[in-house]
């Protein structure tokens, strides 16, 4: 699996495909060009159950990509961050 696809996984939800990765040896703080992580992704689509696989994968909660924003910011763009909030 690229590093991409890893991203892509994370942003559309797909749960079963990123654990996957991450049990393969995936970094949980693969990063785009733009240092956005998986987490990252995740966050902004409310996707909790990949945001539970990652943390629990180690990934980090304060890293920030290049324009300085990191997983908490990225909350705020999604619609239904309530149950992600309560994770970081």
């Amino acid at each position: 699996m690229t590093d991409q696809e890893f991203l892509d996984a994370a942003a559309r939800g797909d749960t079963e495909t990123v654990q996957a990765a991450l049990d393969a040896g995936q970094n949980a703080d693969t990063a785009d060009e733009h240092g956005n992580t998986a987490l990252m992704m995740a966050c902004a689509r409310s996707q909790r159950d990949v945001c539970k696989a990652l943390l629990a994968a180690g990934a980090s909660t304060s890293h920030r990509n290049k324009f300085g924003l990191g997983p908490k910011d990225w909350i705020d763009w999604s619609d239904n961050d309530s149950g992600v909030r309560k994770l970081l």
